[in-house]
């Protein structure tokens, strides 16, 4: 009875850890966006943009000095604390909206990855619906030339036909069988990549395995492409450029500069009392002064580089705009040619592969056709088939492609 307890409570346990390690496609693209190291790495970055706000308002040292000896007199010990604060006051506002630019480009660079996880996730997803659905057809097509085989041996047994319609009963059979095994290894190939993309311990497996027809979910217009965080993302670095074009102009300009003196000055004679000073006495008052750069190269260096950049900037968006656009009407005509392909297929291909298949072998079975012409009608029903199942990953691929030029991350 213990043994039974054991054995079911860890068949129990497998089977949990199995059914938690099968993804439909929405749970794989969220876990994907939750665990994945790259979209980790975006979040730490953007929280460390997010904490470099606090340097907007970034005052250099403070100076504090120390003067002691005979400044004002014989005496040797007359001392001096003076304490002097530079303030760049034109350098403050444009840090700050450098360090806004910062953080919203850097919120746009994770929602970047985020979009190019979620397309690599459904791609992967959908390969993998692929495979197990083509795995399916190949099984089917094992199932047919396993009869053929089998009712070629019982002919050629009864001595109803040669060994060379046995022979190639067999061979079709051996490569039905390679196939599968050739598939597997495609399955289990897809399943790492999706592991790795998921940043799972786990090999993950897909509950949807049965490949569908995806609805498109966005429009088919040049103006899709403005939701592409890619373009955002381009456009937001013109912004941070300027930004930076600013801070280094403002930092040519003068900063004030605020100072606190404390001091003895022994020996020194009130005029009004006559009392002499000594060393217990203090004497304070403060200075402010203007700091003005007298080497203007290096600022105007630094601010052309600046403008230079923001031009770069400037061209790298305008770029990436047309190169989206183009990538975007490409990615349109491809659906359009799947889409009219698929309806072919389940229009017309796909009755007449069953037609042919069912015929080529009730013509077989009746002795009607030969080998030959039996083997040619299975051959041309199963194309028929794969190219079906061809043609609709193509179309879901072309819509998840769509998709991700759009910036929609709807799963």
């Amino acid at each position: 009875m213990k043994v039974f307890l054991i054995a079911f409570f860890c068949l129990s346990l497998s089977t949990l850890s199995a059914q938690e390690n099968v993804f439909s496609l929405s749970q794989a693209v969220d876990y994907a966006l939750k665990n994945n190291a790259g979209i980790k790495a975006a979040s730490y970055h953007v929280e460390a943009q997010r904490q470099l706000k606090k340097t907007s308002f970034d005052l250099p040292k403070t100076d504090v000095s120390l003067l002691y000896g005979q400044y004002n007199g014989y005496p040797r010990n007359d001392n001096n604390i003076t304490i002097t604060q530079s303030i760049p006051f034109f350098a403050l506002g444009s840090q700050s909206r450098l360090n806004q630019s910062l953080i919203a480009s850097s919120e746009l660079g994770k929602a970047v990855s985020e979009n190019e996880l979620v397309f690599q996730v459904k791609q992967t997803y959908f390969f993998l619906a692929h495979a197990y659905t083509s795995k399916n057809l190949l099984l089917q097509q094992d199932s047919v030339f396993e009869g053929f085989y089998r009712a070629a041996s019982a002919r050629y047994k009864a001595g109803e036909t040669n060994l060379l319609e046995q022979t190639t009963a067999e061979a079709q059979r051996n490569e039905a069988k390679n196939r599968v095994r050739q598939i597997d290894s495609e399955i289990a190939a897809l399943r790492s990549r999706l592991q790795a993309l998921l940043n799972t311990d786990n090999v993950p497996d897909i509950s949807d395995r049965n490949l569908t027809e995806i609805e498109l979910t966005v429009g088919l217009d040049s103006n899709a492409i403005a939701s592409n965080p890619a373009l955002a993302y381009t456009r937001q670095k013109i912004d941070v450029a300027d930004a930076e074009k600013k801070v280094q102009g403002a930092k040519a300009a003068p900063d004030f500069l605020v100072g606190y003196f404390n001091q003895t000055l022994i020996g020194v004679i009130d005029p009004e009392s006559g009392v002499v000073s000594n060393s217990s006495d203090r004497f304070t008052g403060f200075h402010v002064g203007v700091a003005i750069p007298i080497w203007f190269g290096p600022h105007q260096g630094r601010t052309r580089a600046a403008e230079l950049t923001r031009r770069a900037a400037e061209s790298t968006y305008t770029s990436t705009q047309k190169a989206m656009a183009g990538q975007l009407q490409q990615a349109i005509h491809v659906y359009e040619k799947n889409k009219n392909s698929l309806m072919y297929y389940r229009e017309t291909g796909l009755p007449n592969a069953d037609l042919i298949l069912k015929q080529s072998q009730a013509a077989f079975r009746n002795g009607e056709i030969g080998y030959a012409e039996y083997l040619l009608g299975l051959r041309n029903s199963n194309s028929i088939r794969e190219n079906y199942l061809r043609t609709l990953n193509d179309y879901n691929q072309s819509i998840i492609f769509i998709e991700f030029l759009s910036g929609n991350k709807s799963n």
